[in-house]
């Protein structure tokens, strides 16, 4: 219990008390200083010029606001420590405009809006530009990640199930199943940006205005497709951030699993990866030492980016409906950080690969070791003798067991011992015919069909790869251009009306 002076102090304290301040309002205007000054300034334009353009102010308090606007000390601003006198980064600015031109004037800016809708617009102004960094990085990722391919469709390397060797396959195939993923979370974020990019200025606190005011104007300024439609789901929905995170949780997730697979490759023991110099890290004792450091910051950075991703989704899911602080300025930095550390991974992960090269003899010998080719064999004796492929597999893993036993590989006689130990005669296969059967170059290349080994498929599938990285970059390019002309339209049109 708090002694009699210090209840009654707390009592009679005012807005806002020092420990809100300290553990509150400190650090809210200190993130908001730091993503959302230029996009503040941004909204305040272009609502200004639509207030004027809709008669709802005149041309001379327009041509006051944005001198007032223009006159703003933005790096004092940066510098400023919160003290108190001013709840948080909007309502400085409003005080700071009204130095700058009449109050009267100044008062006008905040016509046919709230602070809700300012935030949520601010948001995804900011969003967007994040989405956009990590789109890029992804799209130098799987464009790296291609170029390998485009050297290695004949490369053959052991495919792995359950973490054992399973099948031969090549290094363009391997890596053509890292590259369609890529697409899939590239198409992932190009959606939740799309769904993102509508603006929600003009929903007032939740149900818009009287005044009449033009939201699409305003998104057009702004450089949004077009305005949210209902007004309380433009307040009170989160999927705009949501789906964004959905979206970078699932590529995290298809990152790690990447990076485990190379840092398993670059590991002595695999030894069939180099990565360049630059991504690699000596010891301070062992001087032998060359170790993939790269590909664990990839995983640690990854999985520190994905944890936020999942902080931020278990922090909203039971929140109202509604305006509400939780989904705000004390959220918001860690949905930046998120996508932030997601863009390091990812971006890290493209320039680790990009000059990697690979031990082609280990991987080559390697496809043709443990037995990993025997599905073939099984498959031919089913072509060649008509035989189930029950009654195939059943002689194939004789063979192998007796090979095990002999400490050898399967030969034409162990394959017909087994033959005549599970049908009572031989088969009619030559020793041609088994050989061939058994090499790893004939099992990756009688694989033709639609997504197989083949280097004829892979090479076909890497054509159609290569549409959609054309596809993205042309998605790319006209939203991130989209954005600058949007901006560079803005200012345009403050000029004009300032003269």
């Amino acid at each position: 219990m708090l002694p009699e002076t210090e209840e009654k102090s707390n009592q009679s304290e005012k807005f806002p008390a020092r420990i809100y301040k300290e553990n509150v309002l400190a650090d809210c205007f200190a993130d908001a200083k730091r993503y959302f000054l230029d996009a503040y300034l941004d909204v305040d334009y272009a609502h200004a010029v639509m207030l004027a353009e809709q008669g709802i102010i005149t041309e001379e308090e327009l041509k006051e606001l944005l001198r007032a606007l223009r006159s703003l000390d933005l790096e004092s601003i940066k510098r400023a420590e919160y003290d108190g006198s001013f709840e948080d980064l909007f309502y400085y600015l409003q005080r700071e405009i009204t130095k700058n031109c009449d109050p009267d004037t100044a008062g006008k800016l905040h016509t046919a809006r709230s602070r809700n809708d300012i935030d949520v617009t601010i948001y995804r102004l900011h969003l967007r530009q994040d989405t956009l960094r990590l789109l890029r990085s992804a799209m130098d990722l799987r464009r790296n990640l291609l170029h390998l391919v485009s050297e290695h469709h004949e490369t053959l390397i052991p495919a792995y199930t359950h973490t054992q060797p399973a099948q031969p396959s090549t290094l363009a195939h391997f890596l053509l199943g890292m590259a369609e993923n890529l697409g899939r979370d590239i198409k992932r974020l190009q959606r939740a940006f799309d769904n993102m990019n509508l603006c929600p200025l003009g929903s007032g606190a939740i149900t818009t205005t009287g005044f009449p005011i033009n939201r699409h104007r305003v998104a057009e300024l702004l450089g949004f497709y077009a305005p949210t439609v209902n007004s309380y789901a433009s307040i009170a929905s989160v999927d705009y951030f949501t789906e964004t995170l959905g979206a970078t949780t699932a590529l995290l997730v298809n990152i790690g699993k990447f990076a485990q697979e190379f840092l398993l490759m670059a590991s002595m023991e695999f030894n069939v990866i180099r990565l360049p110099d630059g991504y690699v890290q000596g010891s301070s004792i062992m001087p032998q030492k060359r170790n993939p450091v790269a590909l664990e910051h990839i995983r640690a950075i990854g999985s520190k980016a994905l944890g936020q991703c999942l902080g931020v989704i278990t922090s909203v899911h039971n929140t109202p409906f509604g305006d509400i602080n939780d989904v705000e300025d004390d959220l918001q930095p860690l949905i930046y950080n998120a996508l932030r550390d997601a863009n390091r991974a990812v971006a890290l992960f493209a320039g680790t690969i990009q000059s990697a090269t690979f031990n082609l003899d280990t991987l080559s010998r390697r496809a043709s070791e443990n037995f990993i080719t025997v599905t073939e064999l099984a498959d031919t004796i089913v072509r060649r003798e008509n035989l189930s492929f029950r009654i195939a597999h059943k002689i194939v893993g004789t063979s192998v067991k007796a090979a095990i036993a002999e400490k050898g590989e399967v030969t034409y006689e162990i394959m017909q011992a087994a033959a005549k130990e599970v049908l009572g005669h031989e088969l009619s296969m030559t020793a041609e015919d088994t050989t061939k059967a058994l090499s790893a170059e004939n099992f990756v290349a009688v694989r033709t069909i639609y997504g197989g080994t083949a280097p004829v498929e892979t090479r076909r599938a890497l054509s159609v790869e290569r549409e959609y990285e054309t596809t993205d970059e042309s998605w790319f390019a006209e939203k991130s251009g989209g954005l600058k002309n949007a901006s560079d339209n803005l200012y345009k049109t403050v000029d004009n009306f300032i003269g």
